[in-house]
């Protein structure tokens, strides 16, 4: 265990001075800074209070029943940040961990000491997480010291559920931290592992959710002709409200877009993100945190088989892969 936290202390030394991880965190914080200045107003306003109102989370396809708070308010809006920021960083510090010390002919060195392969992916994956939870942790302190300098007051429960939303967006940066790590042990160049990685997380996080519906509407079908009706005015109107073929299509639609956005990260971590937060309309208030999480279970095994899948085909990869 020593040689594996070594490793990682080392790995993590390394992607905080570097200027990939420097510009990566300044644009976060910058975008924070943006969407947090441009709901001011609205923050003031909901000081003190809290309402349970239907919310949807951008570029996660997940929607549902949220109680907004000041602090649970600013934790949803910087999700579509994170999605992006968090996702590009974890995949491209683990892109050219490996591939990178047998360019520069460092791993030799490193293995030289009594050191097994999986300690050293052990010891990287650990490192680049730290630098990953640095961020987060930077732009949750920036969070929550921006709402005391406005003066408002953060309530107990949305500061553990906040807590817990910063938990689950640690392990969402990891799952890609993951895959960037099953590309550095696959690709022997890290300026191309490095590139496909990038690539794969723009086609994951912003192409496939936009071209999803399009795919849902061709596995569904042709869209059913919906007749026009006799209205009681004489005159001819085409409702697609009325047309039962049409709402039926629409079902089914939608249920595929569904289907297809459950194969991303994204769609698990809105999900677990929306059960954090989850409220009922009746009391106006928070579901009991157990009760809640327990919806989650499903989005948060799949999230942990996304995470464990590419790590393990990163170990086989590493542990059989010639190092000349």
């Amino acid at each position: 265990m020593k040689a594996e936290i070594n490793i990682a202390l080392r790995e993590f030394h390394s992607s905080i001075r570097s200027k990939r991880f420097v510009v990566t965190l300044a644009s976060y914080l910058f975008m924070i800074f943006f969407f947090t200045y441009s709901i001011r107003d609205e923050l003031i306003q909901r000081a003190g209070q809290a309402e349970v109102a239907y919310t949807s989370l951008p570029l996660t396809g997940v929607d549902g029943n949220m109680v907004i708070t000041p602090l649970s308010l600013l934790t949803t809006s910087n999700l579509s940040t994170i999605l992006i920021f968090g996702s590009i960083l974890g995949i491209t510090l683990g892109a050219d961990s490996i591939n990178r010390e047998i360019e520069e002919g460092t791993i030799k060195v490193l293995l030289s000491h009594p050191l097994y392969r999986d300690h050293l992916i052990t010891g990287k994956f650990l490192g680049n997480a730290l630098s990953l939870g640095l961020m987060i942790s930077v732009g949750f302190v920036f969070s929550i010291a921006y709402l005391l300098l406005l003066g408002i007051p953060i309530d107990e429960a949305s500061l553990i559920r906040s807590l817990i939303a910063a938990f689950v967006t640690l392990v969402y940066t990891t799952i890609f931290l993951s895959i960037g790590l099953a590309f550095s042990s696959i690709l022997k160049r890290s300026e191309v592992s490095t590139l496909v990685a990038i690539v794969f997380v723009i086609l994951l996080i912003l192409v496939y959710p936009l071209v999803s519906p399009t795919l849902a509407s061709k596995l569904v079908g042709e869209k059913p002709y919906c007749p026009s009706e006799y209205n009681e005015n004489k005159k001819y109107d085409n409702k697609i409200d009325s047309c039962i073929a049409m709402k039926e299509w629409e079902k089914k639609r939608l249920l595929w877009e569904r289907k297809l956005l459950t194969l991303t990260p994204t769609y698990h971590y809105g999900s677990l993100i929306t059960y954090v937060f989850s409220g009922d309309e009746l009391t106006q208030d928070y579901i009991p945190l157990e009760e809640s999480l327990s919806f989650g279970i499903a989005s948060l095994l799949i999230f942990l088989t996304e995470l464990i899948l590419p790590l393990a085909l990163a170990y086989i990869r590493f542990a059989t892969m010639d190092l000349k």
